[in-house]
């Protein structure tokens, strides 16, 4: 299996799309703020506010829940702080909210199901790095 590339643009995904593509809508607006009921709440409280203009999202009630931004509520959601899982989560949670591509990328040019395939690029113009030499030790 290869390395899956993803065609989104994550850090510019309004946080409002993907609220929407979670399943979640706004309980109240008041200008640019959109008010949430939690999804990473138990209770469900009316307590995750999005402000629209600076793509980022607080939490009203909790303060250990400060201000952020997708990867903020992907790792809130999900536990995980591994980037890569939480680009597929998104990614994941958007597919039907949002086209986008998938690429299946391997190495040495094999065969892959995706449209993409990388093979090792070799610069014979650089030399090849030697390993330090090591360090005269000192004698008592």
């Amino acid at each position: 299996m290869g390395l899956i590339v993803i065609d989104l643009d994550i850090n510019n995904l309004p946080l409002e799309d993907f609220m929407k593509a979670i399943g979640y809508e706004p309980i109240k607006k008041d200008g640019n703020l959109l008010i949430y009921n939690a999804p990473y709440s138990v209770g469900g409280n009316a307590t995750m506010v999005v402000d629209t203009e600076k793509n980022g999202w607080y939490d009203s009630k909790e303060p250990e829940k400060y201000y952020g931004g997708i990867y903020d509520l992907a790792y809130e959601l999900t536990g995980s702080c591994n980037r890569s899982e939480l680009n597929l989560y998104i990614a994941t949670q958007m597919k039907d909210f949002k086209e986008f591509k998938t690429y299946e990328v391997t190495v040495n040019g094999d065969e892959a199901e995706g449209d993409v395939t990388a093979t090792p690029v070799s610069r014979p113009e650089q030399p090849k790095q030697q390993p330090p030499k090591p360090k005269r030790k000192m004698r008592f």
